[in-house]
Order: structure tokens, then C-alpha cells, then sequence
């Protein structure tokens, strides 16, 4: 978790490039990306309300949160936080951040895959959610 924090920061803190799409449209792009992440986290945030934390490991007791933005999107807060990284990358348009976003990509699939495993353990229907809808990227759980 920490590490997600430190990639972060350091592409915030990442030197900024040029404007890679030309004419203002990569800051119009960025504006979109970010519009979107927080749109994502935020429902996220309304439909995990009850279980909502800030580890990987879920709440002792707490239910399989299968509504809202999780009908769609198994992990919606690693998802909004690829895309903080997709507009940080895309605004700082250089080499380390694409190194960092890529840094960053890895910890998130990674902690998905860790929560997934927990998630198996503790509810008998997360087998069947995980095969039905989608990972971060699209790909529904290699161990659905």
C-alpha cells in the first residue's frame, strides 16, 4: 500500500514534459482522465461505504460489496488510481513517468490479485463474482 503512495507521489513530483499531443489537447485529456478517476472513486467510495478502508485485506465481517460501481469494475479504487497515473503520466509526458506508471500499474494488479485470494477465503460467492466482472484492466481474475 505504501508503495502506491510512493509511486504517486513521485509522478506527481516527476518532471513535466512537453505537450505531447500538441495544441492544448493532452491538458484537455488530463482534465478528462482526472474528471473520470475521481467520478470512479467516488462512487466507489458510496458503494464500499460500510467496508471502506484504505489496506487490501477487508474488514473482518464486512460483506462482498457486489453493488453499484462494483456490479461493473471489481476493483473501481485501483482502477481511479491507474487513471490519477495515466494523467500524471500523460501530463508529464517523459520517460520516468511512464517508468513510474508502470511501477505503479504492477502494485495495483498485485494488490488486486492478493484481495481477490482474500476475498475467496472468507465469502463462498466471490469465486462466481470474480468470474463475472471484470478486473482493473478489463480481465476477470487469472484464479476465477
Amino acid at each position: 500500500m505504501g508503495l502506491q503512495f510512493l509511486l504517486l507521489g513521485a509522478l506527481f513530483l516527476s518532471p513535466q514534459g512537453g505537450d505531447f499531443l500538441g495544441d492544448g489537447w493532452s491538458a484537455a485529456l488530463v482534465a478528462i482522465i482526472y474528471l473520470l478517476a475521481t467520478t470512479v472513486l467516488l462512487f466507489a467510495g458510496v458503494a464500499l461505504r460500510p467496508s471502506l478502508r484504505v489496506s487490501p485485506i477487508p474488514l473482518e465481517g464486512a460483506p462482498l460489496i457486489k453493488h453499484g460501481i462494483y456490479r461493473w469494475f471489481r476493483h473501481p479504487m485501483y482502477l481511479s488510481v491507474a487513471l490519477y497515473g495515466i494523467g500524471m503520466t500523460l501530463d508529464r509526458a517523459n520517460a520516468l513517468s511512464l517508468i513510474l506508471l508502470i511501477g505503479l500499474v504492477a502494485t495495483l494488479v498485485t494488490k488486486a490479485r492478493f484481495e481477490d485470494q482474500l476475498l475467496r477465503e472468507r465469502h463462498a460467492d466471490a469465486l462466481i463474482y470474480q468470474s463475472e466482472v471484470p478486473g482493473i484492466f478489463g480481465r476477470s481474475s487469472k484464479n476465477a
